[in-house]
C-alpha cells in the first residue's frame, strides 16, 4: 500500500535551501513513516509545501522519500490556498498513489487530501475553531480563514484521526459527521537509547515550543519571580524554539522579562534538532509546559521517555497523558503561583521511577504499536471505499 503524507517537515540537507528558510521543526510524521517503513506493508512518501522555496526537490531522509514543493510566499490565506492545493493535489496524481494522509487542518493539506478525491484521512493536531475561541482573532486575519478552510474541510470529511481523547471529544461535539479514530504520535526510537540515569542540571527548567501567548511562556515567567529562596537565585531556564532571526513582538518582550529575572541563567538554544533537544532534555531537572491550549505536546511524550519531569497545565492533551503515564505533575490553568509550587516540589521530590514511565509511554504509543494502528485504519478506509 502506497501512501502520501501530507505534512510538515524541516528541511534536511540536500534541498537547495537548506539552513535559508525556517520550517516547522517538528518529525512526527517522519517517525510515523519510518515506523511504517519498519512494521508494517506501507510504503510512506512525505510531501512538504515550502513557501518561498526556490525549487521543487525530492531528498532521501533516513530512507524515506521526501518530495518538497514551493510554494508561494505571501497571500496563502487570502487565496483560500487555491493555488496551492492545486499544485500538491496534481503532484499527488502524478504518484500512483493507494491512500492519502493529511496531517493538519492549519494550512492547505486537509483541502489537498481532500481534493485528490482518493481515500483520505485528516490528522487533527491544532484546531483554529478551539484555538480562536480562546484567542479571538480579527475578523480579516489569516487565523479567522484559516478556521474557515478548516470548517470546510471537516464538514467534507469522513475519518479523522484524534491524537487524545480532549481533541477527541471537541470534534464529537462540533463535526457530529466525523468518524473519529484516536490514535497518538509515536517518537523516535533512538529516544529508548538514551540514558535515564543521566547527571542532571540542578534546578534547571526546560521550555520547549515556539514563544507564543498559547504556548504559556509568561506564565512560566512570572511562576519564576515567584520561587522562594534559594531557588530563586539557582534557577536556570533552559529555553528550546525561540526565533533569534525573526523574533514576534511577545517572544521580544517576554525575553525580556526573562532576561531581567535570570540575567546569565536564562539560556537560549534556539531551534535544534529532535535528537539534540532528546539529550539536552535528559540533562535538565523538569520540562514545564504551561500551554493554554494544547492538542498533543511531542516535547512532554519525548520528556518522560528519557527520564525528565515534566509539569502540565490542566483541560489539554498533556494533562491526560501524565494522569496516564505518570511522570509529572498537573496544575490548573492561567495559576503562576502553582505553576512556582510545582517546580519547587519537581526540584525537591523525587517524581517516581522514570524507567516505568517509559515502558507505559513505549506499550501505548511505540512505533510498532502505532504503525499497525494507522496500517488498520487505512485498510478499513479503503475496503469501504471498494
Amino acid at each position: 500500500m502506497k501512501v502520501i503524507h501530507l505534512c510538515y517537515l524541516p528541511l534536511f540537507p540536500g534541498h537547495p535551501d537548506f539552513g535559508k528558510i525556517n520550517m516547522h521543526p517538528g518529525r512526527w510524521v517522519l517517525n510515523l513513516a519510518l515506523a511504517q517503513r519498519a512494521h508494517t506493508t506501507v510504503k510512506p512518501e512525505l510531501l512538504v509545501l515550502v513557501p518561498g522555496a526556490t525549487n521543487d526537490c525530492t531528498v532521501d531522509v533516513e530512507g524515506i522519500q521526501v518530495h518538497y514543493l514551493a510554494g508561494a510566499k505571501r497571500l496563502r490565506a487570502a487565496s483560500l490556498f487555491y493555488f496551492e492545493v492545486r499544485k500538491l493535489s496534481k503532484f499527488i496524481m502524478t504518484r500512483t498513489v493507494d491512500f492519502v494522509h493529511a496531517h493538519g487542518t492549519e494550512d492547505s493539506y486537509a483541502l489537498t487530501g481532500l481534493a485528490t478525491g482518493l481515500p483520505n484521512v485528516i490528522t487533527i493536531q491544532g484546531c483554529h475553531f478551539i484555538i480562536n475561541r480562546q484567542f479571538r482573532p480579527a475578523l480579516i486575519s489569516r487565523a479567522s480563514i484559516v478556521q474557515l478552510t478548516e470548517r470546510f474541510s471537516l464538514r467534507r470529511a469522513r475519518h479523522v484521526i484524534a491524537k487524545s481523547s480532549y481533541i477527541r471529544n471537541e470534534l464529537k461535539v462540533a463535526f457530529p459527521n466525523l468518524h473519529i479514530h484516536e490514535i497518538p504520535n509515536t517518537f523516535d526510537s533512538r529516544l529508548l537509547e538514551i540514558s535515564l540515569t543521566e547527571p542532571r542540571e540542578s534546578a534547571s527548567v526546560a521550555f520547549v515550543g515556539t514563544l507564543v501567548a498559547r504556548k504559556g511562556f509568561d506564565l512560566l515567567i512570572d511562576a519564576l519571580a515567584l520561587l522562594p529562596p534559594p531557588f530563586d537565585s539557582k534557577v536556570v531556564l533552559h529555553v528550546f524554539g525561540n526565533q533569534p532571526a525573526a523574533p514576534r513582538d511577545y517572544e521580544l518582550k517576554e525575553l525580556q522579562k526573562a532576561r531581567a529575572l535570570l540575567g546569565g541563567r536564562l539560556i537560549l538554544h534556539g531551534t535544534i534538532s529532535g535528537l539534540e533537544l532528546a539529550r539536552k532534555i535528559a540533562k535538565c531537572s523538569v520540562v514545564v509546559a504551561p500551554s493554554r491550549e494544547e492538542m498533543f505536546g511531542n516535547q512532554v511524550i519525548e520528556a518522560m521517555l528519557v527520564g525528565t519531569s515534566v509539569i502540565v497545565t490542566d483541560q489539554t492533551a498533556m494533562a491526560e497523558n501524565v494522569r496516564r503515564y505518570g511522570g509529572g505533575s498537573v496544575v490548573p490553568q492561567e495559576d503562576s503561583p502553582a505553576l512556582a509550587k510545582a517546580i519547587q516540589s519537581a526540584f525537591e521530590v523525587d517524581t517516581g521511577n522514570p524507567g516505568e514511565v517509559r515502558e507505559r509511554v513505549a506499550q501505548a504509543m511505540g512505533p510498532v504499536v502505532v504503525a499497525n494502528a494507522h496500517r488498520g485504519l487505512y485498510e478499513s478506509i479503503l475496503r469501504k471505499a471498494k
